[in-house]
């Protein structure tokens, strides 16, 4: 009876691995192409969760939003490294007069506990602030710029003329000298304006994205180069494909572009726009011709389309491409670099 057993046992291993020889025979064809298919399965999935664990500004667009301060900084040479400027949803970089540049950063995002060094506006600061529905952050101006703070009474804050209840909300550092050594903070800046009857509920106007699925098109880059007019403000961006950002440098010495955290300066955007101009005297003084249109140049993922911008009075600038349809951005800040028209831009 054993025997019959252990006989019976042996006949069902001999059949069992019969059977298995006969399967693998039959489907043996199949399996270098399904298991290809698999491995390039595999290989698409693992790529698209890099890229999207490596881009640094997921989420970005679904952060809470508030009223935008429209803060002005100073980008002079002894100003650096500023505050603030990392935080921005947009920063507006614009020449002013003697060959530097200004910026004004538009944040409704995130707040930051330090942010500057602030300085004077100029009337193109009065309507960006306008264009974005933002409060003004400000350290006086130019003669212009407050004849049209005057004239058109935004919501502002002005260390220098604002009233003592708004200085307070300003202080000076030990480790900078005068003037470029004035800081804030956002929330301080938002206390005030609230204790001022701001509206600070009111959401800026925002740019259309780019869908997460959506393919950019354009010609392939590198880095651009801007050359503003004095080699100090000297502006190059450069390609991280790794992260999928712009990495900003700045001078003719191409010093990574640091925040007052030592952190260098990105963005996700870089829109240029060359904007007509004249000078209003002997002095460099520009006037910017910012309502209108003209050319830009759109740069997004490592890649640039020739385009162009459109504003009128009050409203958001458009960015287009060259048969006039708005070109989505990707989430994050987007960087603006305004240039007087034939300006050298290189890429």
């Amino acid at each position: 009876m054993r025997f019959k057993y252990i006989l019976g046992g042996f006949a069902a291993f001999f059949l069992s691995m019969a059977l298995g020889m006969v399967t693998y025979y039959y489907i043996h064809p199949l399996l270098p192409k399904e298991m290809a298919m698999y491995e390039l399965k595999k290989e698409i999935d693992e790529e698209a969760e890099e890229k999207a664990v490596a881009y640094s500004f997921n989420g970005w667009k679904d952060k809470p939003r508030k009223r935008a301060l429209a803060v002005v900084i100073d980008n002079e040479e002894e100003a650096r490294p500023q505050a603030g400027l990392e935080r921005a949803d947009v920063v507006v970089e614009l020449p002013i007069e003697g060959g530097i540049t200004r910026f004004i950063a538009i944040i409704s995002r995130e707040d930051s506990d330090l942010v500057g060094p602030v300085r004077s506006a100029r009337p193109h600061f009065v309507e960006l602030a306008g264009e974005y529905k933002a409060i003004l952050v400000h350290a006086g101006g130019s003669e212009e710029a407050l004849q049209k703070i005057a004239t058109e009474e935004p919501d502002h804050l002005d260390q220098i003329y604002g009233g003592y209840q708004v200085a307070a909300a300003f202080w000076r550092t030990p480790d900078q000298r005068k003037p470029h050594n004035l800081f804030t903070s956002y929330d301080t800046l938002r206390r005030v304006a609230k204790q001022l009857k701001m509206n600070i509920t009111f959401l800026p106007p925002q740019r259309l994205l780019l869908s997460q699925d959506a393919e950019v098109t354009g010609e392939e880059v590198e880095d651009l180069h801007i050359f503003y007019s004095h080699k100090s403000y000297l502006v190059r961006f450069v390609f991280n494909k790794e992260k999928g950002i712009f990495e900003r440098f700045i001078s003719d010495k191409d010093k990574p572009h640091l925040n007052a955290a030592g952190e260098q300066l990105t963005a996700a955007n870089v829109l240029v726009q060359f904007a007509p101009y004249r000078y209003k005297d002997g002095d460099g003084h520009l006037q910017l011709i910012m309502d209108g249109e003209g050319e830009a140049l759109i740069f997004r993922a490592g890649k640039v389309i020739k385009g162009r911008w459109e504003k009128t009075p009050g409203n958001l600038t458009k960015f287009t491409d060259e048969k006039g349809t708005v070109v989505p951005l990707l989430e994050g800040p987007t960087w603006i670099e305004v240039v007087p028209q034939g300006s050298r831009v290189d890429y």
